[in-house]
């Protein structure tokens, strides 16, 4: 594909235009490698090369001791990382493909539903009950998501009873894989995509279909969903990226997961970054263990191995849902 389009090519102000816009965008994808070129030569460098000031731009004694600590090999390192980090990875990808698996369905049925089902004040004030949801600090939900996680499905300090005095039956969901999803499960902004989306699709496509007598959920899995397949792409990419380096999913998942065999990647590494940056300990046993790591050449290079891993899947998803999400950006230009 040529850089320059056929009608600029013999006029010089346009080409230097179009000289000036290749540069900046190569200038713009050189600063975004450039961090990532560092993660990956700090992976490969020993622990003093890693400290030294100013930093080598190349390593100059490659080592593989940060690859060996990640796949928990590394002499000490059980005391540092309890499980291996493929087993982290596993879970962090579990959780967060399967929220996205049970998010999407509901959250654009909720919004084909509020766009072409209902009608009057009662869409309206369906629409801002949902989008209210963007406009209230996670934060603020922590205290009733931990009852909803200790009295599944009740989000109450303590569970309702009988007039018998039994207590109704529940679950505890507490330091399990569902602690994490359930509170996930509806995402408002994904709503509000599906919702602009839903809305600029003809009603008379919509009535045609119920004339020909198929159901609204059958019109939803043979008529709406093909045509949304963009959107759907960039839904799961943006619930994909918040869900694995959110603030609040890591917050999230240190407050309900207490078993370490539970535990995501952001939360594995963020436990390794207090123990390399902790002055003094009084555990002698970690102690000991952070001298032997140290002695291996063990130091800030690990935790950049940790950053690799835990960047490859948000890339490998972009792939993923790259043509998709191109193909809505042309649909939204055409449009």
């Amino acid at each position: 594909m040529a850089l320059f389009p056929t009608v600029g090519r013999k006029q010089p102000l346009i080409r230097f235009s179009w000289w000036c816009v290749a540069l900046l965008l190569s200038l713009g994808v050189i600063i975004h490698l450039i961090p990532f070129y560092f993660m990956i030569t700090s992976s490969l460098k020993t622990g003093t090369e890693t400290l030294a000031n100013p930093p080598t731009i190349w390593p100059q004694h490659v080592t593989f001791a940060a690859w060996m600590l990640v796949l928990n090999i590394a002499s000490g390192a059980g005391t540092l990382m309890p499980e291996p980090f493929y087993l982290y990875l596993w879970n962090s990808l579990y959780m967060t493909v399967l929220t996205i698996l049970i998010s999407l369905p509901i959250t654009s049925m909720a919004a084909y539903a509020n766009s072409k089902l209902q009608r009057g004040p009662a869409a309206r004030w369906t629409f801002v009950y949902l989008i209210s949801m963007l406009m209230v600090p996670q934060v603020t939900t922590l205290i009733p998501s931990v009852f909803l996680t200790l009295h599944f499905p009740f989000a109450f300090p303590r569970l309702p009873t009988f007039d018998s005095g039994d207590p109704y039956p529940s679950l505890q969901i507490w330091d399990t894989p569902l602690a994490v999803i359930i509170p996930s499960l509806f995402n408002g902004f994904n709503f509000l995509i599906f919702k602009g989306f839903f809305d600029s699709i003809p009603t008379s496509v919509i009535q045609a279909a119920r004339v020909d007598g198929g159901s609204e959920f059958n019109i939803f899995r043979r008529i709406v969903v093909p045509m949304s397949v963009p959107v759907f792409a960039a839904a799961a990419w943006l619930q994909f990226s918040s869900l694995w380096d959110g603030n609040f999913n890591f917050l999230w998942s240190s407050l309900v997961l207490r078993s370490p065999d539970k535990l995501p990647t952001s939360v594995a590494i963020y436990t390794l970054i207090n123990t390399f940056t902790q002055q003094g300990t009084t555990s002698t046993t970690l102690a000991e263990s952070q001298k032997t790591l140290l002695e291996q050449g063990l130091t800030w290079n690990g935790l950049m191995v940790l950053g690799l891993l835990q960047t490859i899947p948000i890339f490998v998803m972009f792939l993923v849902c790259r043509n998709y999400l191109l193909s809505g950006i042309r649909i939204r230009g055409l449009k």
